[in-house]
């Protein structure tokens, strides 16, 4: 939607501007433009990747470039590009976009824009294409944070869990750790690093490898690979010789504090 009223913009401004200016880039520059609308609705549509976050920044470049940039008509398409990026790319995706469009920006337009008198709009761009990539990322960030509480906040309460399961439910979708200090600090001793401390404080708390990917955000397999890690430092075979070591660590509280957990539960 932001596309399409980005072209909207383009034309109108081209139209009362007069293409005159760039009479043999205005028309090529409209045609790539509607083409990037499709492209990012397909992209929604079908989750596709990174490498079309960067072709739709380049694209986004050339059109700039055909249409006299920096003082492009369709510099509203770019922007709409900057948000599209980040909806589609879960992480910093607003940004990938704004590094491929700005890098060869400042190598090609820049140049031109100094010999034209009209460095400072051209410096304009860069600032408002890099400040704008930086805000959506982050409240795409803060958006999906939200949406995975509410989902962990319905599930449990689907499943009828009390109001202190709830808040350690939720203490782990927000990324707090379950494990006190004094445990991080023992641990920290022990010269482990602090993806095998929280994984090691999800096993005492008798997670299992789904749970463990759910409170990270990582898949099964990552938690497989790190967990096999984790034992290698910990020089055991497995999950429970891995629980029995914390214990011999002088880790016994947390474990008691998880089996009495799951007693209430």
């Amino acid at each position: 939607m932001l596309s399409l009223l980005a072209i909207a913009v383009a034309l109108l401004l081209g139209v009362l501007l007069g293409p005159e200016r760039h009479a043999a880039g205005f028309l090529p520059a409209m045609a790539l433009s509607i083409a990037l609308v499709a492209s990012r609705y397909l992209a929604l549509r079908f989750g596709l990747g990174t490498w079309i976050v960067l072709a739709d920044a380049v694209t986004c470049l050339l059109i700039a470039a055909l249409t006299s940039a920096p003082h492009s008509e369709f510099h509203f398409v770019a922007l709409a590009g900057v948000w599209w990026a980040g909806r589609l790319v879960s992480s910093h995706g607003a940004a990938i976009w704004a590094a491929a469009f700005l890098l060869p920006y400042v190598a090609v337009v820049l140049p031109d824009a100094w010999q034209r008198g009209a460095l400072a709009e051209a410096a304009e761009d860069v600032l408002t294409v890099g400040v704008l990539a930086l805000l959506v990322d982050w409240f795409m960030a803060v958006d999906r944070r939200v949406i995975h509480l509410s989902r962990m906040l319905h599930a449990g309460m689907a499943q009828g869990d009390s109001p202190l399961e709830l808040r350690r439910r939720l203490s782990i979708a927000a990324g707090e750790s379950p494990l006190p200090i004094d445990t991080l600090v023992v641990a920290g001793r022990l010269g482990l690093r602090a993806d095998e401390i929280e994984l090691l404080g999800y096993l005492l708390l008798g997670f299992g490898n789904a749970q463990i990917a759910e409170a990270i955000g990582r898949s099964e397999a990552t938690v497989r690979y790190r967990l096999t890690g984790l034992y290698r430092s910990l020089g055991v075979n497995g999950r429970r010789e891995a629980i029995g070591r914390a214990r011999e660590l002088g880790l016994n509280g947390i474990v008691t504090a998880a089996q009495v957990r799951g007693t209430n539960g």
